[in-house]
């Protein structure tokens, strides 16, 4: 990895998830405490790198972030 892309990757890791926005805009569904997947397409690449686990339930793909 070149200095460039580790800068790069460095600054989307550094910016935060604006869960409100990705309700808004129908990329995620909250229940409860938890956030569901709706639409993978809708997600910014810096949100998508930081999903910590992703788990198929009644209620839809479960996922999870790293803070």
């Amino acid at each position: 990895m070149e200095r460039e892309e580790f800068l790069k990757l460095s600054e989307e890791l550094a910016k935060p998830i604006d869960f409100d926005e990705l309700e808004s805009s129908g990329a995620l569904i909250k229940k409860g405490k938890c956030y569901y997947l709706s639409n993978k397409d809708l997600l910014p690449s810096h949100v998508s790198r930081k999903i910590k686990s992703i788990e198929q339930n009644r209620n839809g793909i479960k996922v999870t972030f790293y803070k």
